[in-house]
């Protein structure tokens, strides 16, 4: 399955990137949708995420439920027309409630009801997972790199025994940065370290297959999630844009004078600019600079006079994109450090 990426921009009391201030002047603006969220079990429900995504947009948009339960989506935020709403709450799920209807200047009443999951592992993060894990901070701490290309969850489902993991790790240790599980980028000439510590990978297969399942049928460890949000963590409004590509994997972010965002593509040779305030998208292919190798892009910096440059990572070299012609200029890494494991990470055109 190919995972869909989105920006998410925050507008909160807290400090986070992109964020603006949830203040009481936009605590009073007129709802255009609003409603109750409520269970069986807990009655009114705090901390619920409501998303809300028009029919045809590529925008969605997500409020947080109050103390009372409460959720409200201002004017400002939702246009008019038909939206489909979705929601998270860890252990529950939404009874179907249909579309919701928004016309201008009206305030639509939408109760949500939810019910209790039949299957909590379907919603587990990955650092719930890592919570709800048997072990020492030491075991987990190795399956960290494993998430830049796949779930947690597709570890502890397998079925791998003991004796199996350390050829899967062998494997999975030539990945590339930028790999996904649809799309495995191998690194050529790279020498797995676990290769000269077999040991090592031995104490990791065996902790693998003590948390997954090839001994049992079910996890014989509870599962564990985080509390939803609380008190003054659920004044937040959040909008997500979705990319034109469903494999794009956006790295760096990073916003020009004009309010423009800029986007680096962590797998794939692609800078991307987002106006939030249309929410279009463009994207610039990158130029490869070694064919065969992995691709991918990591850091986004602009020079004095606004241009951008890029890491280009395993294709070893620095990029630069001039905004006014929209052209790009690049410079391969030095021939005596240019090998096949050479690497640019980051830039510092200043």
């Amino acid at each position: 399955m190919t995972k869909s990426f989105r920006f998410l921009i925050w507008a909160s009391l807290a400090a986070i990137p992109f964020f603006a201030g949830f203040s009481p002047a936009q605590a009073a603006t007129p709802a255009a949708l609003t409603g109750k969220v409520s269970s069986a079990e807990e009655g009114s429900m705090e901390g619920v995420l409501v998303s809300a995504k028009r029919a045809g947009s590529t925008v969605t948009i997500t409020v947080v439920s109050d103390q009372k339960g409460q959720y409200s989506f201002p004017r400002t935020k939702l246009e008019p027309g038909r939206y489909a709403l979705r929601i998270r709450a860890v252990g529950y799920e939404m009874d179907d409630p249909g579309p919701a209807e928004i016309a201008a200047q009206k305030t639509t009443q939408f109760d949500l009801k939810l019910h209790q999951t039949q299957d909590l592992s379907m919603q587990i993060s990955n650092g719930e997972w890592f919570l709800s894990w048997p072990g020492t901070d030491d075991q987990k701490r190795a399956f960290l790199n494993c998430t830049g290309c796949h779930t947690l969850e597709r570890i502890v489902r397998s079925r791998y025994t003991a004796e199996q993991w350390p050829q899967i790790f062998q494997r999975m240790a030539r990945y590339a940065p930028g790999s996904t599980s649809v799309r495995p980028q191998v690194r050529p000439g790279y020498r797995a370290e676990g290769e000269a510590n077999s040991e090592r990978f031995q104490r990791q297969a065996e902790y693998a297959s003590s948390i997954n399942l090839s001994a049992a049928s079910r996890w014989e460890y509870p599962l564990k999630t985080l509390p939803r949000p609380k008190g003054r963590a659920t004044r937040v409004i959040v909008t997500e844009y979705d990319l034109p590509r469903p494999e794009s994997m956006p790295h760096d972010v990073v916003m020009d004078s004009e309010g423009m965002l800029w986007y680096s593509d962590f797998g794939w040779q692609y800078l991307g600019k987002l106006n939030p305030k249309t929410a279009q998208v463009v994207e610039y292919p990158v130029p490869e600079l070694k064919q065969g190798f992995p691709t991918g892009l990591l850091d986004v910096e602009f020079d004095h006079e606004g241009n951008i440059w890029l890491g280009m990572m395993l294709q070893a070299g620095i990029a630069k994109f001039d905004k006014k012609t929209q052209k790009f200029q690049t410079w391969p890494l030095p021939k005596g450090i240019n090998s096949d494991v050479g690497q640019q990470a980051m830039v510092m055109p200043i």
